[in-house]
């Protein structure tokens, strides 16, 4: 996993034996590039993927050391608005002009550093969205940065420095699958949310916010204005992404399911131009995600790759996920995108491209059409401990003025997002529903217009309806049909819905492209390997008795999904305190 550190002492020289998190442990990382600057009173390290090598550095000169990780969309634009030559060169005179400000004309999956050298200060910033992580320490005696938590922990270790479990966060993980704000596991370890930067000057830290969708104003548009934007913003986040492939010569891959996002970015590229691509997906065999996107990708003559996800005997991978998540999600949140990815040679490809929270914020995080205020249920995996979160998220949730934006900044982006962290080990995961313009846009748009996804669904009729010629994995039928009365009228609705019907009225996941319950009927062996590893690891939490036998509780007498939330919090246990 890329990762970017950097440790700095407050009182005295840095120790010149402080050495880093070792890396390469499940062999993706090989051919990883290591960069260390260091300083009197510090040590920053990057360990990155050989790619996109112009976006993210670690330099310095006289007055500046920057570091960057990701990708830069708008780098090539930014280069020549600043007359500037490389991407050093642009962040320093963007910086000088603008300070921290200039994070608003960034676009791009990206998160970085800049040490003003003479003012003794750093600025430290991840993306509007926090696709790209950063945690951080801050004691008496030194602070610490990186976009990896083991790292932190690691360093932590070698200073001496106790690391306790965050209860709280602990809880989050078996109810939610993923932390919520700023949490993380260790408890005196916090993270950098989205549109927000952290400085560090005189010894204090301060976090300082340059993005947030609470200050976007409601548009006025009318519903074909809207429409109308909307197209035109998609096409031309599209079309940066992919001319980010061209910058750097290599071949366009994406993500192609039978939903909706993936679909959108896939063909509004092709009509855009960008032909060429490898569409993928993974799934059950013959589930709608597999036939859809399959016979997209043939009529476009597109090249296809599929990958079964049968059995669910990728699900084994638990401590291998929940490394590379820093215990922050999970396992099986991405556990079968990660199997996928492993199966294939990013060598020649670019940025992988992704239709990711097309949905979310286009009104599948909308209960009425209206605003309403969010509640503790939202987004949760797990609703055996939920009495036990209940004060905190109240607590949390009065941050949000309404469910969409808790949704959005939790679930989505803190939720969702972590299970896009494992295709950074590869390349750089990007979305054209997250450019900042179009994500303004389309949070600006009236509750009314986006309830049920309206508005996505009479953009795709107004703009793109040859797109609707193939069904939606979510109603069975085409989504110009879905929100009508005419569904009724199709069997294959009434098939789809059926299913979802079922597993809803039992609890359990039996369809769609993951039954995980399904798998762990039949599948025996699968059954006895979680067994095991609960029975071998639940040790792990003996100083943690309730918590140990809320734990229990919900591996022994939960479904697939409580389950998984208590083998992932065992896993990044071990990862964090035990032998991991």
């Amino acid at each position: 996993m890329p990762t970017l550190t950097a440790i700095i002492s407050k009182n005295t020289d840095i120790q010149q034996n402080i050495t880093f998190y070792p890396k390469n442990q499940y062999g993706h990382e090989s051919h990883y590039l290591q960069r260390k600057i260091a300083g009197k009173n510090f040590v920053a390290e990057q360990f990155t993927t050989p790619k996109f090598l112009n976006d993210k550095i670690l330099e310095e000169d006289a007055g500046f050391v920057i570091g960057t990780e990701g990708v830069i969309l708008n780098l090539t634009e930014l280069k020549k608005n600043f007359n500037a030559e490389n991407t050093f060169d642009v962040i320093k005179k963007m910086y000088l002009s603008e300070n921290e400000c200039f994070l608003k004309k960034l676009k791009g999956d990206f998160s970085g550093f800049i040490f003003d050298k003479k003012a003794k200060k750093w600025t430290i910033f991840t993306n509007q969205t926090g696709s790209k992580r950063i945690f951080y320490f801050n004691n008496d005696d030194y602070f610490i940065f990186s976009s990896d938590l083991k790292e932190i922990g690691f360093l932590l270790t070698q200073l001496n420095i106790e690391k306790k479990l965050n209860n709280a966060a602990a809880y989050m993980l078996l109810t939610c699958g993923f932390m919520l704000e700023d949490n993380t596991l260790i408890d005196n370890v916090k993270r950098l949310t989205a549109g927000n930067c952290l400085v560090f000057e005189n010894k204090q830290i301060a976090i300082k916010e340059y993005f947030h969708l609470r200050n976007i104003p409601q548009t006025a548009d009318s519903k074909s204005e809207i429409i109308e934007k909307m197209d035109a913003l998609f096409s031309q986040a599209v079309r940066l992404e992919f001319e980010k492939d061209k910058e750097y010569d290599y071949q366009h891959i994406a993500t192609l399911s039978g939903g909706l996002d993936s679909r959108m970015t896939v063909l509004v590229a092709h009509k855009l131009g960008y032909t060429e691509q490898l569409n993928f997906t993974f799934s059950q065999s013959n589930h709608l995600d597999e036939k859809i996107a399959k016979k997209i990708a043939i009529d476009y003559r597109h090249d296809f790759l599929f990958h079964s996800l049968d059995g669910g005997n990728y699900l084994k991978k638990i401590d291998k996920n929940i490394y590379y998540s820093d215990g922050l999600l999970f396992f099986s949140g991405s556990a079968h995108a990660f199997h996928a990815m492993e199966n294939i040679n990013f060598e020649l490809h670019g940025v992988i491209h992704s239709g990711v929270l097309g949905d979310a914020i286009l009104g599948t995080y909308l209960s009425k059409p209206y605003p309403c205020l969010p509640s503790v249920e939202m987004g949760v995996y797990s609703r055996k401990l939920l009495p036990k979160l209940r004060p905190i998220f109240d607590e949390i949730a009065k941050n949000y003025a309404t469910e969409e934006l808790y949704k959005i900044y939790n679930r989505g982006f803190l939720g969702i997002m972590s299970g896009c962290l494992y295709y950074d080990i590869f390349s750089q995961i990007v979305s054209p529903f997250l450019d900042v313009d179009f994500l303004s846009y389309c949070y600006s748009i009236p509750e009314k217009y986006k309830f049920k996804e309206q508005i996505y669904l009479d953009w795709i009729a107004a703009k793109h309806p040859e797109f609707a010629r193939y069904a939606w994995e979510k109603t069975g039928v085409s989504p110009l049909i879905s929100n009508s009365f005419i569904k009724y009228f199709h069997p294959k609705y009434y098939l789809r819905m059926s299913k979802k019907f079922f597993d809803l009225l039992s609890g359990k996941t039996k369809t769609g492209m993951n039954p995980f319950d399904l798998w762990l009927e039949e599948n025996s062996e699968l059954r006895k390997y979680f067994d095991d590893y609960f029975e071998e690891n639940i040790c792990l939490l003996d100083s943690y008795e309730t918590l140990k036998q809320d734990c229990e509780n919900n591996f022994k007498t939960g479904n697939a999904m409580d389950k998984f939330t208590a083998l992932s919090l065992l896993s990044a246990v071990k990862l964090h305190w035990g032998n991991g």
